[in-house]
């Protein structure tokens, strides 16, 4: 659609750069205003929202790595390059997992509530997801399988030449919407008398996302079916984790 919005001189602003940075500060801002409210310092927040983005391109990383492995044992340097594949070269649910591990690991050595951390960081992950699908529309990548009432993406876009001049499901607009939705459920959910116990906020997010993501994966298109096999595998044992906490957390009330 629109991967480059700029471009002057040696200078060239990317869609899905801009929107992931859109969704970095915004995720910053709106974590730092609630920061006191968990028991979190605001100083930390810019600190907490490094380590987890360094966990999550980790986290992306290996996961793709460890799917292609034939195409990097006879070239380990190509694993720390991350780039060479574009947006190709990262799975989603590694980022997800390595991000959530090097936020721990960082809450775990400052002495930050965990728990608390991970609820007040909620709707700033899911306005991330609303933000960056944005972004993935625009650059024509995460598309979906044909749909007679879908879109054509131009054919110089990733969507495009795999499917060049075919209607194709927009699974990247459907997932911006589920995540802004998901940002304005967890704010109200925050305001009711069901959120009472520590980690309930982050728990919902969790399995909600996992449900969703499980859903919109047998309409996205996938080159390699290990690809869509490990993401699967990874939303159901998310969604059962998430459930049985939530279960548990519910009844010890």
């Amino acid at each position: 659609m629109a991967p480059i919005l700029l471009k002057i001189g040696n200078f060239t602003l990317y869609s899905y750069g801009l929107m992931l940075f859109i969704s970095f500060l915004l995720g910053i801002k709106i974590t730092q205003k609630r920061a006191k409210k968990f028991g979190i310092k605001e100083d930390e927040v810019v600190n907490l929202a490094v380590v987890i983005l360094i966990g999550v391109i980790v986290g992306a990383r290996l996961l793709y790595v460890f799917n292609h492995w034939d195409e990097f044992k006879n070239d380990l340097i190509g694993i720390i390059a991350f780039w060479r594949g574009g947006l190709g070269g990262l799975m989603f649910f590694g980022g997800f997992i390595g991000g959530f591990l090097a936020g721990f690991i960082y809450a775990k050595k400052k002495k930050m509530p965990i728990l608390k951390m991970l609820d007040s960081i909620s709707p700033a992950l899911a306005l991330g997801e609303g933000f960056t699908r944005i972004g993935c529309f625009l650059n024509g990548c995460c598309f979906g399988r044909p749909f007679k009432w879908g879109i054509i993406f131009p054919p110089n876009s990733p969507a495009g030449s795999t499917f060049p001049y075919t209607k194709i499901h927009p699974t990247q607009l459907y997932s911006s919407f589920f995540g802004f939705l998901l940002f304005f459920l967890i704010l109200k959910l925050e305001k009711t008398k069901i959120i009472k116990k520590e980690g309930l906020l982050f728990f919902i997010f969790l399995f909600f996302y996992a449900l969703f993501r499980f859903l919109i994966d047998f309409l996205r298109y996938y080159e390699d079916n290990l690809n869509f096999w490990t993401n699967q595998f990874i939303a159901i044992i998310l969604m059962l984790i998430a459930l049985l906490i939530f279960i548990k957390k519910i009844k010890s009330d």
